[in-house]
């Protein structure tokens, strides 16, 4: 039997796994937390926190409560100092954020396959084992990202 595909979550997926306005997102969130193969830092963990109790001014002992959940449901890597270092590798060679460079390094320190994150680059493979996926968008968008529906209006008859 295979062992499950190692997965890793961005902070933005966890928030959308306790949102109470988007349900759609939410529970794709969900079923992407409770996947056998899911991981988070401690990175992670902590920007989830931070947004529960900044943005949804979420009272202490609930935030705390949810937070252990996630951190009962995924399998939690430390920010070591080689996640660190490997962050300045990957920062320079992809042109990203330090932090977003941090979440990369670590999901590669725990050889997950896939990164997903809605604020990253959707569909970026990095250092040829570990791409970015974007959970949110329609599998479509995600293979034609250059197809739109554009809707013309109708130009008004000039008398030809």
């Amino acid at each position: 039997m295979a062992s499950p595909e190692r997965v890793f979550l961005d902070s933005n997926v966890l928030v959308y796994a306790y949102s109470f306005t988007d349900l759609p997102r939410r529970e794709r969130a969900r079923a992407l937390a409770d996947l056998p193969g899911a991981v988070i830092s401690t990175q992670v963990l902590s920007e989830f926190a931070n947004v529960l109790v900044r943005k949804f001014a979420m009272a202490d002992d609930e935030a705390r409560n949810r937070v252990a959940e996630v951190a009962a449901r995924c399998h939690v890597i430390a920010i070591t100092p080689a996640v660190v270092l490997d962050a300045f590798r990957v920062r320079a060679r992809y042109r990203l954020g330090f932090y977003d460079s941090q979440i990369i390094a670590a999901a590669l320190a725990a050889t997950a396959s896939v990164l997903y994150s809605e604020d990253l680059h959707d569909g970026l493979l990095v250092d040829g084992k570990l791409r970015i996926v974007s959970p949110f968008r329609p599998r479509a968008e995600q293979r034609h990202k250059g197809y739109r529906l554009r809707l013309r209006r109708p130009r008004p008859d000039r008398g030809h």
